[in-house]
């Protein structure tokens, strides 16, 4: 997806590292069930269809799995439904967000004080680098929440 040229920049100072004419494939686990990195294939763009368009192949044997300790997944702009939230008493507001203040005690800290969110599932559609620095405050929020 394009981002603007100010998206480009924040996201580079950020640390973030561009792969183009990539394709997630699946989430790699360890034997104990932890995130250990991110099954992704090379792809290129085929010859044009009837109408012109090309769509990306598939590049045999360029299978490889690009190492990592989470993933952060991003579906869309509106939240979709997660029944397990409800299950662990995490609110809602009326746009299906989970409410999560950053002006609280435990920054980003939800109805559930052991589950934190950040990013568009709390405030809606913005900036990846905005969706970041929330994820820091959150970190933030759990250490006083852990006391450490």
């Amino acid at each position: 997806m394009p981002g603007s040229r100010r998206e480009v920049k924040n996201a580079r100072e950020e640390g973030v590292e561009f792969q183009f004419n990539v394709q997630p494939l699946g989430i790699e686990v360890n034997a104990n069930g932890k995130v250990s990195g991110v099954k992704m294939v090379r792809t290129e763009m085929g010859e044009p269809d009837a109408k012109g368009r090309r769509r990306a192949e598939i590049v045999a044997g360029s299978e490889h799995v690009v190492p990592a300790d989470a993933v952060v997944m991003a579906f869309g702009f509106r939240p979709h439904s997660m029944e397990w939230l409800a299950k662990h008493s995490v609110e809602l507001d009326s746009q299906g967000r989970i409410i999560a203040p950053e002006r609280s005690d435990n920054a980003f800290q939800t109805s559930n004080p052991k589950i934190f969110a950040g990013g568009d599932i709390v405030r809606g559609s913005d900036l990846v680098v905005t969706a970041i620095a929330e994820g820091r405050k959150a970190a933030d929020g759990i250490m006083n929440y852990l006391e450490v």
